[in-house]
Protein backbone atom coordinates (compact mmCIF):
# COMPACT_ATOMS: atom_id res chain seq x y z
CA UNK A 1 0.00 0.00 0.00
CA UNK A 2 2.83 2.41 0.88
CA UNK A 3 4.60 1.67 -2.42
CA UNK A 4 1.39 2.34 -4.35
CA UNK A 5 0.93 5.68 -2.61
CA UNK A 6 4.53 6.60 -3.34
CA UNK A 7 4.11 5.67 -7.01
CA UNK A 8 0.95 7.77 -7.22
CA UNK A 9 2.75 10.67 -5.57
CA UNK A 10 5.62 10.47 -8.06
CA UNK A 11 3.21 10.25 -10.98
CA UNK A 12 1.46 13.42 -9.83
CA UNK A 13 4.81 15.14 -9.27
CA UNK A 14 6.11 14.16 -12.69
CA UNK A 15 3.00 15.46 -14.40
CA UNK A 16 3.06 18.71 -12.46
CA UNK A 17 6.66 19.61 -13.22
CA UNK A 18 6.76 19.06 -16.96
CA UNK A 19 7.61 22.53 -18.29
CA UNK A 20 8.06 23.87 -21.80
CA UNK A 21 10.67 26.55 -22.36
CA UNK A 22 9.95 28.20 -25.69
CA UNK A 23 12.45 30.70 -27.02
CA UNK A 24 11.83 33.34 -29.67
CA UNK A 25 12.21 30.82 -32.49
CA UNK A 26 10.06 27.68 -32.70
CA UNK A 27 13.06 25.42 -33.28
CA UNK A 28 14.20 26.01 -29.70
CA UNK A 29 11.95 24.20 -27.26
CA UNK A 30 12.64 21.98 -24.30
CA UNK A 31 10.43 19.85 -22.03
CA UNK A 32 12.38 18.74 -18.95
CA UNK A 33 10.78 16.40 -16.46
CA UNK A 34 12.03 16.98 -12.93
CA UNK A 35 11.54 14.09 -10.51
CA UNK A 36 12.21 13.79 -6.80
CA UNK A 37 12.15 10.29 -5.31
CA UNK A 38 14.35 8.46 -2.82
CA UNK A 39 13.20 4.95 -3.89
CA UNK A 40 12.96 3.29 -7.34
CA UNK A 41 9.63 4.02 -9.01
CA UNK A 42 8.10 3.46 -12.41
CA UNK A 43 6.49 6.47 -14.08
CA UNK A 44 4.02 6.29 -16.95
CA UNK A 45 2.97 9.24 -19.08
CA UNK A 46 -0.14 8.76 -21.18
CA UNK A 47 -0.08 11.89 -23.33
CA UNK A 48 2.00 10.30 -26.05
CA UNK A 49 5.16 12.42 -25.71
CA UNK A 50 7.80 12.47 -28.41
CA UNK A 51 10.66 10.14 -27.55
CA UNK A 52 14.05 10.73 -29.16
CA UNK A 53 17.39 9.98 -27.50
CA UNK A 54 15.94 10.00 -23.95
CA UNK A 55 18.49 10.95 -21.31
CA UNK A 56 18.68 11.60 -17.58
CA UNK A 57 21.03 13.41 -15.23
CA UNK A 58 22.81 11.45 -12.52
CA UNK A 59 23.29 12.69 -8.97
CA UNK A 60 26.89 13.52 -9.98
CA UNK A 61 25.72 15.72 -12.85
CA UNK A 62 26.48 13.35 -15.76
CA UNK A 63 24.00 12.83 -18.59
CA UNK A 64 23.27 9.23 -19.61
CA UNK A 65 20.91 7.37 -21.92
CA UNK A 66 17.57 6.44 -20.34
CA UNK A 67 15.73 3.19 -21.02
CA UNK A 68 12.12 3.86 -22.01
CA UNK A 69 9.20 1.51 -22.68
CA UNK A 70 6.60 2.54 -25.26
CA UNK A 71 3.16 0.99 -25.70
CA UNK A 72 0.92 3.03 -27.96
CA UNK A 73 0.58 6.46 -26.35
CA UNK A 74 1.98 5.19 -23.06
CA UNK A 75 5.60 5.95 -22.21
CA UNK A 76 7.08 4.39 -19.08
CA UNK A 77 10.47 4.74 -17.44
CA UNK A 78 12.17 4.39 -14.06
CA UNK A 79 14.84 6.79 -12.80
CA UNK A 80 18.03 4.69 -12.45
CA UNK A 81 19.66 4.19 -9.06
CA UNK A 82 22.36 6.80 -9.79
CA UNK A 83 19.63 9.42 -10.40
CA UNK A 84 18.13 9.23 -6.91
CA UNK A 85 16.97 11.34 -5.07
CA UNK A 86 16.52 14.03 -7.71
CA UNK A 87 16.92 14.02 -11.47
CA UNK A 88 15.99 15.74 -14.70
CA UNK A 89 14.79 13.63 -17.62
CA UNK A 90 14.55 14.59 -21.27
CA UNK A 91 12.47 12.20 -23.36
CA UNK A 92 13.17 14.22 -26.49
CA UNK A 93 16.69 15.62 -26.72
CA UNK A 94 16.74 18.29 -29.44
CA UNK A 95 19.69 18.51 -31.81
CA UNK A 96 20.55 22.04 -30.71
CA UNK A 97 20.98 21.09 -27.05
CA UNK A 98 24.58 20.76 -25.84
CA UNK A 99 25.20 18.83 -22.63
CA UNK A 100 26.69 18.94 -20.09
CA UNK A 101 26.17 22.67 -19.49
CA UNK A 102 26.53 24.26 -16.08
CA UNK A 103 27.66 27.69 -17.24
CA UNK A 104 25.46 30.78 -17.33
CA UNK A 105 25.41 33.25 -20.22
CA UNK A 106 28.35 35.65 -20.13
CA UNK A 107 28.07 39.43 -20.03
CA UNK A 108 29.67 41.01 -23.10
CA UNK A 109 28.68 44.67 -22.86
CA UNK A 110 26.58 47.15 -20.90
CA UNK A 111 25.64 50.63 -22.03
CA UNK A 112 23.59 53.28 -20.24
CA UNK A 113 22.00 56.02 -22.28
CA UNK A 114 24.18 55.02 -25.23
CA UNK A 115 27.44 55.24 -23.26
CA UNK A 116 29.42 52.08 -22.49
CA UNK A 117 30.11 51.26 -18.84
CA UNK A 118 32.46 48.73 -17.29
CA UNK A 119 31.13 45.18 -17.61
CA UNK A 120 30.24 43.74 -14.22
CA UNK A 121 27.40 41.82 -12.65
CA UNK A 122 27.13 44.65 -10.11
CA UNK A 123 27.15 48.12 -11.68
CA UNK A 124 27.04 51.22 -9.50
CA UNK A 125 26.38 54.28 -11.63
CA UNK A 126 26.21 56.69 -8.71
CA UNK A 127 24.40 59.97 -9.25
CA UNK A 128 22.80 60.63 -12.63
CA UNK A 129 21.20 63.94 -13.62
CA UNK A 130 18.17 62.04 -14.88
CA UNK A 131 16.85 58.52 -15.44
CA UNK A 132 18.59 56.93 -18.45
CA UNK A 133 16.38 56.64 -21.52
CA UNK A 134 17.61 53.10 -22.07
CA UNK A 135 19.94 50.46 -20.68
CA UNK A 136 21.39 47.84 -23.04
CA UNK A 137 22.88 44.56 -21.81
CA UNK A 138 24.50 42.13 -24.27
CA UNK A 139 25.03 38.48 -23.31
CA UNK A 140 26.30 35.37 -25.06
CA UNK A 141 26.31 31.65 -24.30
CA UNK A 142 28.94 29.32 -25.73
CA UNK A 143 26.83 26.14 -25.60
CA UNK A 144 23.08 26.71 -25.63
CA UNK A 145 20.53 29.33 -26.69
CA UNK A 146 19.42 32.06 -24.31
CA UNK A 147 15.87 31.53 -23.04
CA UNK A 148 14.52 34.92 -24.02
CA UNK A 149 10.98 34.12 -22.85
CA UNK A 150 12.36 33.69 -19.32
CA UNK A 151 14.38 36.92 -19.16
CA UNK A 152 13.16 38.87 -16.14
CA UNK A 153 13.72 42.53 -15.30
CA UNK A 154 12.61 44.42 -12.22
CA UNK A 155 12.97 48.06 -11.21
CA UNK A 156 12.88 48.56 -7.46
CA UNK A 157 11.24 45.14 -7.22
CA UNK A 158 8.49 45.89 -9.75
CA UNK A 159 7.99 45.33 -13.47
CA UNK A 160 9.14 48.14 -15.79
CA UNK A 161 5.56 48.55 -17.09
CA UNK A 162 4.55 49.90 -13.66
CA UNK A 163 6.67 52.97 -14.45
CA UNK A 164 5.69 53.16 -18.10
CA UNK A 165 8.85 51.31 -19.10
CA UNK A 166 9.35 48.23 -21.25
CA UNK A 167 11.67 45.31 -22.00
CA UNK A 168 12.84 44.34 -25.48
CA UNK A 169 15.33 41.76 -26.71
CA UNK A 170 16.97 40.83 -29.96
CA UNK A 171 18.71 37.48 -30.57
CA UNK A 172 21.10 36.03 -33.08
CA UNK A 173 19.81 33.26 -35.37
CA UNK A 174 21.15 30.50 -33.12
CA UNK A 175 19.80 32.45 -30.10
CA UNK A 176 23.14 32.15 -28.31
CA UNK A 177 23.61 35.91 -28.24
CA UNK A 178 21.04 38.44 -27.06
CA UNK A 179 20.67 42.19 -26.65
CA UNK A 180 18.37 43.06 -23.76
CA UNK A 181 17.11 46.66 -23.84
CA UNK A 182 15.39 48.16 -20.81
CA UNK A 183 13.46 51.40 -21.01
CA UNK A 184 13.06 52.38 -17.33
CA UNK A 185 10.15 54.77 -17.83
CA UNK A 186 9.20 57.59 -15.47
CA UNK A 187 11.10 57.13 -12.20
CA UNK A 188 10.95 59.43 -9.21
CA UNK A 189 14.03 61.31 -7.98
CA UNK A 190 15.40 58.60 -5.71
CA UNK A 191 17.80 55.66 -5.46
CA UNK A 192 16.89 52.92 -7.96
CA UNK A 193 17.92 49.30 -8.49
CA UNK A 194 17.43 47.44 -11.76
CA UNK A 195 17.76 43.65 -11.53
CA UNK A 196 18.19 41.59 -14.72
CA UNK A 197 17.97 37.79 -14.83
CA UNK A 198 18.93 35.99 -18.06
CA UNK A 199 18.86 32.15 -18.18
CA UNK A 200 20.02 29.83 -20.92
CA UNK A 201 17.77 27.12 -22.39
CA UNK A 202 19.57 24.20 -20.83
CA UNK A 203 17.59 21.98 -18.43
CA UNK A 204 19.38 23.68 -15.52
CA UNK A 205 18.39 27.18 -16.65
CA UNK A 206 21.88 28.47 -15.90
CA UNK A 207 21.29 32.14 -15.12
CA UNK A 208 23.32 35.31 -15.35
CA UNK A 209 22.17 38.14 -13.09
CA UNK A 210 23.00 41.83 -13.36
CA UNK A 211 22.26 44.51 -10.77
CA UNK A 212 22.45 48.17 -11.78
CA UNK A 213 22.00 50.90 -9.19
CA UNK A 214 21.86 54.66 -9.56
CA UNK A 215 20.28 57.69 -7.96
CA UNK A 216 18.55 60.63 -9.58
CA UNK A 217 17.96 62.38 -6.28
CA UNK A 218 19.64 65.80 -6.04
CA UNK A 219 23.22 65.65 -4.77
CA UNK A 220 22.16 68.21 -2.19
CA UNK A 221 19.08 67.30 -0.16
CA UNK A 222 16.78 70.24 0.65
CA UNK A 223 18.96 72.66 -1.28
CA UNK A 224 16.02 75.05 -1.56
CA UNK A 225 15.56 74.99 2.22
CA UNK A 226 11.81 74.57 2.00
CA UNK A 227 11.93 71.82 4.65
CA UNK A 228 12.62 72.51 8.32
CA UNK A 229 13.04 70.22 11.31
CA UNK A 230 10.86 70.61 14.43
CA UNK A 231 13.28 73.21 15.84
CA UNK A 232 13.21 75.32 12.68
CA UNK A 233 16.61 74.21 11.42
CA UNK A 234 17.23 73.05 7.85
CA UNK A 235 16.18 69.42 7.34
CA UNK A 236 18.97 67.11 6.06
CA UNK A 237 21.64 69.61 7.13
CA UNK A 238 23.76 69.42 10.29
CA UNK A 239 24.57 72.70 12.03
CA UNK A 240 27.37 73.41 14.46
CA UNK A 241 29.49 76.16 16.02
CA UNK A 242 33.09 75.05 15.68
CA UNK A 243 35.65 76.45 18.14
CA UNK A 244 32.84 77.88 20.25
CA UNK A 245 33.54 79.85 23.42
CA UNK A 246 31.33 80.52 26.41
CA UNK A 247 30.25 83.76 24.76
CA UNK A 248 29.38 82.17 21.41
CA UNK A 249 25.82 82.82 20.35
CA UNK A 250 24.39 82.00 16.93
CA UNK A 251 21.33 80.59 15.18
CA UNK A 252 20.56 78.54 12.09
CA UNK A 253 16.98 78.86 10.87
CA UNK A 254 14.75 78.26 7.89
CA UNK A 255 12.97 81.59 7.43
CA UNK A 256 10.54 83.25 5.06
CA UNK A 257 11.78 85.67 2.41
CA UNK A 258 13.54 83.26 0.09
CA UNK A 259 13.69 83.70 -3.67
CA UNK A 260 10.60 81.52 -4.01
CA UNK A 261 9.51 80.55 -0.53
CA UNK A 262 11.88 79.90 2.35
CA UNK A 263 15.64 80.14 2.74
CA UNK A 264 18.44 79.41 5.21
CA UNK A 265 19.64 82.07 7.63
CA UNK A 266 22.98 81.76 9.42
CA UNK A 267 23.14 84.43 12.11
CA UNK A 268 26.29 85.15 14.07
CA UNK A 269 25.40 87.05 17.22
CA UNK A 270 28.31 87.09 19.66
CA UNK A 271 31.52 85.38 20.83
CA UNK A 272 33.77 83.11 18.78
CA UNK A 273 31.95 82.47 15.52
CA UNK A 274 32.92 79.62 13.20
CA UNK A 275 29.46 78.61 12.01
CA UNK A 276 28.91 75.61 9.73
CA UNK A 277 25.84 74.03 8.14
CA UNK A 278 26.71 70.89 6.21
CA UNK A 279 25.76 67.52 4.81
CA UNK A 280 27.54 64.42 3.52
CA UNK A 281 27.97 64.12 -0.24
CA UNK A 282 27.75 61.07 -2.49
CA UNK A 283 30.33 62.25 -5.00
CA UNK A 284 33.01 60.47 -7.03
CA UNK A 285 36.67 60.91 -6.11
CA UNK A 286 38.48 62.55 -9.01
CA UNK A 287 35.33 64.14 -10.45
CA UNK A 288 34.69 67.88 -10.72
CA UNK A 289 31.53 69.51 -9.41
CA UNK A 290 29.92 72.95 -9.40
CA UNK A 291 28.04 74.35 -6.42
CA UNK A 292 25.68 77.14 -7.40
CA UNK A 293 22.93 79.10 -5.73
CA UNK A 294 21.96 82.49 -4.36
CA UNK A 295 22.91 84.47 -1.29
CA UNK A 296 22.45 87.82 0.41
CA UNK A 297 24.06 89.21 3.56
CA UNK A 298 24.46 92.31 5.67
CA UNK A 299 28.27 92.19 5.73
CA UNK A 300 31.11 90.40 3.93
CA UNK A 301 29.95 87.08 5.32
CA UNK A 302 29.52 83.56 3.99
CA UNK A 303 31.36 80.96 1.94
CA UNK A 304 31.39 77.21 1.31
CA UNK A 305 33.99 74.52 1.90
CA UNK A 306 34.59 70.87 1.07
CA UNK A 307 36.24 68.47 3.50
CA UNK A 308 37.27 64.89 2.69
CA UNK A 309 39.05 62.06 4.50
CA UNK A 310 42.10 60.22 3.22
CA UNK A 311 41.16 56.70 2.09
CA UNK A 312 44.17 55.10 3.76
CA UNK A 313 44.47 57.02 7.04
CA UNK A 314 40.80 57.94 7.54
CA UNK A 315 41.95 61.38 8.68
CA UNK A 316 40.75 64.74 7.40
CA UNK A 317 42.74 65.49 4.28
CA UNK A 318 41.17 67.58 1.53
CA UNK A 319 40.08 70.99 2.72
CA UNK A 320 39.02 73.38 -0.03
CA UNK A 321 37.10 76.60 0.36
CA UNK A 322 35.54 79.09 -2.00
CA UNK A 323 36.32 82.83 -1.81
CA UNK A 324 34.30 84.78 0.74
CA UNK A 325 31.04 86.33 -0.43
CA UNK A 326 30.87 90.08 -0.75
CA UNK A 327 28.09 92.09 0.86
CA UNK A 328 24.86 91.96 -1.17
CA UNK A 329 21.54 93.39 -0.03
CA UNK A 330 19.55 91.52 -2.72
CA UNK A 331 19.66 87.89 -3.87
CA UNK A 332 22.89 87.41 -5.79
CA UNK A 333 23.98 84.30 -7.73
CA UNK A 334 27.26 82.54 -6.95
CA UNK A 335 29.05 79.42 -8.10
CA UNK A 336 32.10 77.46 -7.01
CA UNK A 337 33.90 74.71 -8.90
CA UNK A 338 35.89 72.05 -7.07
CA UNK A 339 37.39 68.62 -7.71
CA UNK A 340 37.07 65.80 -5.20
CA UNK A 341 40.52 64.37 -4.60
CA UNK A 342 41.00 60.83 -5.88
CA UNK A 343 42.67 59.65 -2.67
CA UNK A 344 39.85 60.97 -0.48
CA UNK A 345 36.43 59.73 0.57
CA UNK A 346 33.61 60.65 3.01
CA UNK A 347 33.17 64.15 1.60
CA UNK A 348 31.14 66.82 3.37
CA UNK A 349 30.03 70.20 2.06
CA UNK A 350 29.61 73.10 4.46
CA UNK A 351 27.93 76.51 4.22
CA UNK A 352 29.79 78.82 6.57
CA UNK A 353 29.93 82.17 8.28
CA UNK A 354 32.65 83.58 10.48
CA UNK A 355 31.43 86.81 11.99
CA UNK A 356 28.65 88.87 13.46
CA UNK A 357 25.77 89.37 11.04
CA UNK A 358 23.38 87.44 8.86
CA UNK A 359 23.94 85.51 5.64
CA UNK A 360 21.12 83.86 3.72
CA UNK A 361 21.36 80.98 1.21
CA UNK A 362 18.71 79.68 -1.19
CA UNK A 363 18.18 77.44 -4.22
CA UNK A 364 21.50 75.63 -3.96
CA UNK A 365 22.44 72.98 -6.54
CA UNK A 366 25.39 70.66 -6.78
CA UNK A 367 26.09 69.22 -10.25
CA UNK A 368 28.86 67.15 -11.72
CA UNK A 369 30.77 68.96 -14.44
CA UNK A 370 30.58 67.02 -17.69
Amino acid sequence: MKRSLLLLSCLILAAAIVATMTLGADEFALQPIRITSNVPVKITISSGPTVNQPIYRTAQGEWKALEVEQAGKLVSFSPPADALASTVILLNKPKWLTLPDDEAPVLEAISVGGAAVEVSETVKLGHLPQTPESILVTLADAKNPIAAARIAVSIDGREPSVFGGKLEFDQSRDAKRADVTITPGDLAEAVHTIFISVPDASPGLNTCTVQITFTTAPLLANGDFEQADPKGGPLHWVTSTWSATAETKAEFKVVDGGRSGKCLMIHGIAGGLNLVCGQALDIIPGATYVLSGYYKNDANLGHASLIGKNKETGKQDQYDGMPGLQQAEDWTPFSWEFTAREDNTDFNLYLRSGGVGKVYFDDLKLERKQ
